[in-house]
């Protein structure tokens, strides 16, 4: 045989060889595949796979609730520490029944038999037998400040720990926290659509996705970077959006006027891919008028139409959503706080909080119809007077064309987080509020040595007439020069903070110790934490000659709610404040450990 023929047969039986070869490959992968394909698989997550509407509606966290049959109506009195049931028919109080401390929404089953409420100021909820008109059970959440609660189920309620930052699962029958999931900061509102949980962050304006079925997060996008004041959430099921009612915070601007300060907003978010939809935002001072601090939306979704309360303003705004106009603004009572349509959606209830009452809306002639008191209110008048002169911005003495309140930065007495760029003395960072008559003098600078120097805030930020006749000296601003101004000087005095975080008591032993051996304590004295004294402590920004700027020693107490840190917030965390350039830096001085128990300390105060 000839070297050619030889070459050729090889060349043929290796084609062959590789044929076959490709063909057992070929086989063994469809094998492999049918192999799997008979083989149980585990189901998709379907996450952005929306719910079908009409099989599965979904729910939010209201301060009112409505029973299937509309006869029964529930909302939760904070101001008295109750839950009001009406006969919205017959516009009548039926029963006001005590619950926790501070209750804050509502949810209710469908039969209108068993209210949920989510008291935030004793960390509980209160199961209510509206029928017997009494508490049967009160479940401890084992957390910070529940807010937002919703049912899932009649046997199962999931409820917001804003001041914890997470979300639990309780079991209502067994009484007991089944599931914790962690989120990120300050969960407020909820809303529920079939195995998705949707939870709003109250200061940073985030939204964030938890896949029931899993207890996980799945995931938090931003409504912007400027957004806040986000107590509440309203879903179209129809269109698969979200609305949020919000408030942006103009903290970067270095010419701040009353009326650059904040924006009221609605901002959308498409929630088939969970992802915030710019140009669908409402700009309610241009689509309505000036108003104060969005906080709740009822939607008719045949007519198209968004019910927006304003509750700094005292209005609802009407919002057409096919052309982005107000239809109108309708005048309610003090902070509304809480909407909800009935079954047909030709009443809307609105819920003022501030002076526990509902004002029912005609939807057809956009009128209020009836004003029903709720709530037989036996707080001190001066408090109530006072929460309601923080909370607004309609008065012209607090603030002008409805824009600002002290509610914008100081909800609940808490700090919204924002370091402030436009002070005519340089940034400074927002603080907390709580227990001011035992942290006196008043802001970083230290120039109030009484807490009606409100009033020159209340003239020159807020741009109001003031609560005090003529043009007042800070030397002119003291108790009893105004009957107006004591009595919010009085609310500000009774704003009180959460109990300390107790954590782990031998690490906390440490850290007193390490406190005290730095020094620490020189400065940062007694229970409040203050020596009430003003401090260069290397952290301005134009030292004179002779000292740098002077700064009052801020009270360590809540440490863990009020970051960042410094008067002009560059420490982003607690640990940066030790590892930057100033008197409190500690590289070098103390071990890591050291650190950390010093940390653990601090962020459980008060003790």
């Amino acid at each position: 045989m000839s070297d050619l023929k030889l070459r050729l047969l090889r060349v043929f039986g290796l084609l062959l060889a590789l044929s076959a070869g490709l063909l057992l490959l070929v086989l063994g992968a469809t094998r492999s595949v049918q192999a799997q394909q008979r083989a149980p698989q585990p189901t998709p997550q379907p996450l952005f796979a929306l719910p079908d509407a009409r099989r599965s509606p979904p729910a939010a966290s209201r301060t009112l609730a409505l029973s299937d049959d509309n006869r029964t109506l529930v909302a939760t009195n904070l101001l008295n520490n109750t839950l009001s049931v009406v006969s919205p028919s017959q516009g009548r109080l039926l029963a006001e029944i005590p619950v926790g401390r501070d209750p804050r929404t509502v949810a209710l089953t469908g039969d209108g038999r068993l209210a949920v409420v989510a008291n935030r100021g004793d960390g509980t909820l209160s199961l209510v037998d509206v029928n017997a008109q009494q508490v049967t059970a009160t479940i401890a959440l084992g957390g910070l400040w529940p807010y937002g609660v919703v049912l899932a189920g009649a046997d199962r309620a999931l409820a917001s720990l804003q001041g914890s930052d997470e979300v639990v699962i309780v079991d209502l029958a067994e009484g007991a926290v089944t599931a914790r999931i962690g989120v990120p900061p300050a969960p407020t509102g909820l809303a529920l659509w079939g195995d998705f949980l949707y939870v709003t962050h109250f200061w940073s304006g985030q939204i964030s996705l938890i896949y029931l079925p899993q207890t996980r997060l799945v995931a938090t996008i931003s409504t912007g970077l400027d957004t806040g004041l986000s107590p509440t959430i309203e879903l179209d099921a129809s269109r698969g959006v979200a609305y949020m009612p919000q408030t942006r915070s103009n903290a970067q601007n270095t010419n701040l006027t009353f009326d650059t300060i904040v924006f009221p907003v609605v901002n959308v978010v498409q929630l088939d891919t969970l992802t915030y939809v710019r140009q669908r935002r409402i700009t309610l001072d241009t689509a309505d008028r000036p108003v104060n601090m969005p906080f709740a939306a009822a939607l008719d979704r045949f007519q198209n139409w968004l019910y927006v309360a304003n509750a700094g303003s005292d209005s609802v705004s009407v919002i057409d959503l096919d052309t982005g106009q107000a239809l109108a603004n309708v005048r309610v009572g003090s902070n509304p706080r809480g909407l909800l349509l009935n079954r047909d959606n030709s009443l809307l209830f609105v819920h003022n909080v501030l002076d526990g009452t509902l004002s029912i809306v005609d939807t057809r002639t956009r009128q209020v119809v009836d004003d029903v008191p709720i709530s037989d209110l036996t707080i001190p008048v001066d408090i109530l007077l006072g929460a309601q002169f923080f909370y607004s911005a309609a008065d012209p003495r607090l603030s002008a064309n409805h824009w600002v309140s002290c509610a914008n930065c100081h909800f609940d007495g808490m700090s919204d987080g924002r370091v402030w760029r436009g002070f005519a003395d340089g940034p400074r960072n927002t603080p907390l509020l709580f227990n001011l008559l035992e942290t006196a003098p008043y802001n970083w600078s230290g120039t109030w040595g009484d807490l009606a120097g409100v009033e020159l805030k209340i003239r020159s930020l807020q741009a109001g007439t003031g609560l005090v006749e003529g043009q007042p000296s800070l030397a002119d601003l003291h108790a009893g020069v105004s009957l107006d101004l004591d009595t919010l000087v009085t609310y500000l005095g009774a704003l009180a903070g959460p109990p300390g975080a107790p954590g782990d008591a031998d690490q906390r032993a440490r850290g007193r110790a390490v406190f005290e051996a730095q020094g620490c304590a020189d400065c940062h004295v007694g229970a409040a934490g203050t020596d009430f004294q003003l401090h260069d402590v290397g952290t301005g920004d134009a030292p004179t000659e002779r000292a740098g700027p002077q700064f009052n020693t801020p009270s360590l107490r809540w440490l863990r709610l009020s970051a960042p840190y410094l008067h002009d917030g560059r420490a982003a965390t607690l640990r940066d404040v030790f590892r930057l350039p100033g008197a409190h830096r500690l590289t070098f001085k103390v071990s890591d450990e050291e650190l950390d128990d010093l940390l653990a300390y601090l962020l459980s105060l008060p003790e």
